[in-house]
């Protein structure tokens, strides 16, 4: 989950700001959001982010992102803006991970110090031309760490907004079927594809296999059986082509056949969009057995039950949680900013100007 999403305009202009005179002022403070002081390196890192969202808002024919207006702002009121929303979320996460006593109970702490020291020796030559040191890419890195904390305080199993495993099973049985499936060539030894008589033997073939398979038979040893009957033809091909001197190499490629069961989404082009059209129909059942006829291909396609790979639910529990709450959750940190007693350095802004930055990327 990024800490990093784009934020309405207005949330930053929703909460009381006191703001410093900048002439002569000390710059290595960003701001100080209800006792949480926020260094001048996290405030230029979250512009950095924020003016990284500035670039998508660039459509044909611009070519100057600090000439944009995105929200009926400039880019450099927006990027700032966006910068201080940042930093209240940021200072938000942070008091309310101690407010609910929070610990740390597999080594994030650490982890995330490890993966900050192998970021750095890519990026430092970067942040530090930029004003940002690796403390402040640490804090920064260790605070989104706090908020996925504080999303599983919430939405984790125990939780007070616990996701329950019913609603969990229907957001992947809705999103995701398991399948298994037979790609049957109709193309003949050489790669040609089939005329009519060709395809209509195929569509038999295929046929007297979906019946094989319906009446129990295994659907990966009926598989097998057709890549051997088409691994028969290319060598067939394969012989009579060398027979005549043309090129080994211009023969078709052999199948080699494998148990393609897998898990695909609605959206999945694997083992096609038609399959996938098929298979998420409401009237396709687990267990139902089906041709999906293509060009140049027939899929023979069984779908079976998701969760028959008991792993299956564990290993997609925390993604689907996210899915579901991730939204809700943003907004409610959104919510704890609403009231915050926010005091912004208007020194360091001016010192760390966005131009400059969109100059150094």
């Amino acid at each position: 989950m990024s800490l990093f999403k784009k934020v309405a305009a207005a949330a930053a202009a929703s909460a009381m700001v006191l703001t410093l005179a900048s002439c002569g002022k000390d710059t290595t403070w960003g701001a100080e959001i209800d006792g949480v002081n926020i260094r001048a390196g996290i405030m230029i890192l979250f512009q950095s982010n924020a003016l990284s969202e500035a670039y998508t808002y660039m459509g044909e024919g611009d070519t100057d992102v600090m000439a944009l207006t995105i929200e009926d702002k400039t880019t450099e009121a927006w990027v700032n803006d966006s910068a201080k929303q940042y930093m209240r979320e940021y200072a938000a996460v942070e008091n309310k991970f101690n407010e609910l006593g929070i610990k740390f109970e597999n080594n994030e702490e650490e982890k995330v110090s490890i993966l900050v020291d192998q970021w750095w020796e890519y990026y430092q030559d970067y942040f530090e031309s930029i004003g940002v040191g690796k403390q402040s890419y640490l804090d920064v890195t260790l605070n989104s760490e706090k908020k996925n904390a504080i999303f599983d305080y919430y939405y984790g199993e125990g939780g007070e907004k616990a996701v329950s495993e019913d609603d969990i099973k229907a957001y992947l049985e809705e999103n995701n079927a398991r399948i298994n499936y037979i790609k049957m060539e109709l193309k003949d030894g050489e790669g040609n594809l089939l005329k009519s008589d060709g395809k209509a033997e195929i569509k038999t073939m295929a046929e007297g296999y979906i019946e094989r398979i319906k009446n129990g038979e295994d659907m990966n040893t009926v598989g097998k059986e057709y890549a051997d009957y088409y691994n028969a033809l290319v060598k067939a091909a394969a012989e009579a082509a060398s027979e005549e001197n043309a090129a080994a190499e211009d023969a078709q490629t052999e199948v080699a056949y494998s148990d393609n069961t897998r898990v695909i989404s609605k959206e999945s082009t694997v083992p096609s969009a038609a399959v996938a059209e098929k298979v998420f129909d409401s009237s396709v059942k687990a267990g139902d057995v089906f041709l999906v006829e293509e060009d140049e291909v027939y899929y023979i396609v069984q779908k079976q039950e998701l969760f028959a790979d008991e792993t299956y639910l564990e290993n997609q529990r925390e993604n689907v949680i996210h899915e579901l709450k991730d939204e809700e959750f943003d907004q409610t940190v959104k919510s704890w900013t609403e009231s915050q007693n926010a005091v912004f350095n208007d020194a360091a802004f001016e010192r760390y100007k966005v131009k400059k930055l969109a100059e150094d990327n």
